[in-house]
């Protein structure tokens, strides 16, 4: 073999190795497979018949935004998708570590909720975690960076399929340093179980994949 041959193998061995090594894994959902982009899945708690997540009044109790919430026990919640902040458009995989948009999906009317964290709510110390119905613009990191979400291994129950939330951004290059923080559920005065950051006890959610059936139901 040639000596540029042979340097063109070892340069192609390399870079694959590097790329390979710096690509975060699959999230995959309860049956072993690869979560999707775009493809919806209901998250289940880890200890049932708790529910899924869903939408709520917010503390105030006003229309919007809607708080995003642990529903009531045994009920799946509503259908969420994963939308990548900065992927390439043909990374159809939702990986790990990863900035997503968070949407809950209404296929009847035909439009998406989408998470937010919420600034500092005094009262009770908390960062909360609402929805609502505007897109975020990948351009325009300064208006979206509370939208930005990650799944992170839980590896403290063992296994590869449960995972924990967390609102830690990465892909805003101009911003300040942000705070990293947990997503768990903060049980309020009304006796909402409302998705809040947390500093110790991160909410385990198992993903299960929507049957076709059910989102037309929604």
């Amino acid at each position: 073999m040639s000596l540029p041959a042979l340097t063109s193998i070892l340069f192609f061995f390399f870079t694959f190795t590097v790329i390979n090594a710096q690509t975060p894994p699959p999230v995959l959902d309860a049956q072993g497979n690869p979560v999707q982009v775009g493809v919806s899945y209901y998250l289940l708690p880890l200890l049932r018949p708790f529910g899924g997540l869903g939408l709520g009044p917010n503390r105030n109790h006003v229309i919007c935004p809607l708080s995003v919430v642990q529903m009531r026990p045994l009920s799946d919640g509503l259908p969420i998708s994963f939308s990548p902040v900065d992927q390439p458009a043909t990374e159809g995989v939702v990986r790990v570590s990863t900035d997503y948009n968070f949407l809950f999906n209404f296929n009847r009317i035909f439009m998406a909720a989408m998470w937010k964290r919420e600034p500092l709510d005094k009262s009770v110390g908390k960062y909360f975690i609402t929805s609502n119905f505007l897109f975020g613009s990948r351009f325009n990191e300064s208006q979206t960076i509370d939208n930005h979400f990650k799944i992170e291994i839980n590896s403290e129950f063992g296994g590869d399929v449960f995972y924990k939330l967390s609102w830690c951004p990465t892909v805003c290059s101009t911003c300040e340093k942000v705070l990293c923080k947990d997503i768990g559920v903060h049980v309020d005065t009304d006796g909402i179980w409302r998705l809040a950051l947390t500093d110790d006890n991160p909410h385990v959610v198992v993903f299960r994949k929507v049957e076709m059936e059910q989102i037309n139901a929604i």
